[in-house]
C-alpha cells in the first residue's frame, strides 16, 4: 500500500513539472496541445482543396486518411520514411481509386486530381507533390469518366 501510494505521488509529480517550472533556467514551461508530436500519418487531398506552389494548409478533410502505426525521426528522412509508408499503402488501392475517393468526398469534383499529403511528428500538413496523374470525376458520390478536352 505505501509503495503504491509513493508511485501515484511520483506520476502526479512528475505532470506537474512538466508545466510548472524547467530547472535549467526557471521559467514556466507551456505546453500548447500544437507541440504534441504525432506519428506519420497519410492524407489525399484533391486539387481544389489547396493552392498549388504555396506552403499554404489545405482546406477541408482529406479525401482519404490514415494514420501510420510506425512512428518516424522528425528530419527530412524522418519525412521520407513517412512518404514511402503511405505509397505502400495507396498503391494497394490503386485499381480502386476512383470508386474510394468519390464516395468518400461530400462535393461533386470535376477533373481534380488526387495530391498525397503527410504529417510527420508536427500537426501540419506537408505537400508531397505526388500525383497519381489521374484526374478524377464524381458526382454524388460515384465515380465517373471524366468527359475529355
Amino acid at each position: 500500500m505505501y509503495l503504491e501510494f509513493i508511485f501515484i505521488i511520483l506520476c502526479v509529480s512528475t505532470v506537474y513539472t512538466k508545466n510548472d517550472i524547467d530547472e535549467n533556467n526557471n521559467n514556466r514551461i507551456e505546453l500548447s496541445s500544437s507541440e504534441e508530436p504525432v506519428g506519420c500519418i497519410c492524407g489525399v487531398f484533391l486539387s481544389g482543396q489547396f493552392k498549388k506552389g504555396t506552403k499554404e494548409q489545405p482546406t477541408g478533410n482529406p479525401a482519404l486518411l490514415h494514420e501510420q502505426s510506425e512512428l518516424f525521426p522528425c528530419t527530412p528522412l524522418g519525412n521520407k520514411q513517412c512518404i514511402n509508408k503511405c505509397l505502400e499503402m495507396i498503391i494497394k488501392h490503386l485499381p480502386n481509386s476512383s470508386d474510394l475517393l468519390c464516395a468518400a468526398i461530400d462535393r461533386n469534383c470535376l477533373k481534380e486530381r488526387a495530391y498525397l499529403f503527410i504529417q510527420n511528428c508536427e500537426n501540419k500538413w506537408i505537400n508531397t507533390n505526388l500525383s497519381t496523374g489521374k484526374k478524377y470525376c464524381c458526382k454524388d458520390g460515384i465515380s465517373y469518366k471524366c468527359p475529355i478536352g
